[in-house]
């Protein structure tokens, strides 16, 4: 313990000489003074971003959260719905919306034809997520797994 006190006075000692100088003394300080005054800044203007974005990000989440919350209540057209299905498997999934039908009744989607077991998988989410889609199913499979012969 006396070792470690010692070592520290001693740094402390180097530290105030070094800073205390008669000759580069008042230089060294300003520099300190110089890149203390920027951190700060920085730290500043780093917790400013962050607050922003913050602020940003929790807006977002509550206009999102409200959007759901109305699309829950309102009533869109079955064909507007398809049509943004349709539109959201060509943007997102880039795969042709037209080889499969989709079909929705009251915001149920129904995915009639050939739709695989890994594009389900896919698409599934992307379609629950659009505003007023209650649940989304698919027809049986018009495809036999390859046997081995």
């Amino acid at each position: 313990m006396k070792f470690l006190r010692s070592l520290s006075l001693l740094g402390l000692g180097a530290v105030t000489m070094y800073l205390l100088d008669p000759r580069l003394g008042l230089r060294r300080r300003s520099v300190l003074k110089d890149r203390i005054v920027s951190t700060l800044r920085d730290l500043q203007r780093q917790s400013g971003k962050m607050s922003r974005n913050l602020t940003y990000r929790s807006r977002g989440l509550f206009h999102k959260i409200g959007d759901r919350i109305q699309a829950g209540r309102q009533n869109i057209p079955d064909t507007v719905l398809e049509a943004r299905i349709r539109s959201k498997i060509g943007r997102q999934l880039r795969n042709h919306p037209h080889t499969f039908e989709v079909i929705v009744d009251q915001g149920n989607v129904l995915l009639d034809g050939t739709v695989s077991d890994a594009l389900y998988q896919r698409i599934n989410p992307v379609i629950r997520r659009i505003p007023g889609v209650h649940s989304v199913k698919r027809s049986q499979q018009l495809f036999q797994p390859k046997s081995a012969a």
